[in-house]
């Protein structure tokens, strides 16, 4: 009776993690789709930015930092980008509130007209990542890392 309780308590919670995500291939999938019926290009490249999360502590220290060594990297790839024909960046990140902390303090007060910046991951500070990002002229679009 105990074997079938845990084998039946990890197949429900490797069922609960393993459900509901898109793959990597999927989201990328989508967002060349998002720019290219965005853009009109039929020939889309993307370049991907991850952003790592360490844990909540680690993040904490990240976000009071305003993104620290991240948002710089992202804000320099960004400067890069908006003076090649490739201007499309998928960023995806685990932590919403680590990704607003970095993408907004990356593209603040930059002119990324003619820039596709495709949003990968979870729901929650989408709209101030959407916010962010149009401010600085740059075309948004979102993919909600949940199927």
């Amino acid at each position: 009776m105990k074997k079938t309780l845990i084998a039946a308590l990890i197949i429900t919670l490797s069922g609960c993690a393993a459900g509901g995500k898109k793959t990597e291939a999927d989201i990328y999938q989508e967002a060349v789709t998002a720019v290219s019926s965005g853009t009109g290009r039929a020939q889309v490249d993307l370049v991907t930015v991850d952003i790592p999360s360490h844990g909540a502590i680690a993040d904490l220290a990240v976000i009071g930092l305003g993104g620290g060594a991240n948002a710089t990297y992202l804000r320099e790839l960004l400067t890069q980008l908006k003076t090649t024909s490739n201007q499309a960046v998928l960023i995806q990140g685990s932590s919403a509130s680590l990704n607003y902390a970095v993408i907004s303090n990356a593209v603040k007060d930059m002119n990324l007209s003619g820039v596709n910046i495709i949003y990968s991951g979870k729901s929650a500070k989408q709209a101030q990542i959407a916010q962010a990002i149009k401010e600085s002229g740059a075309s948004y679009y979102f993919i909600d890392k949940q199927k």
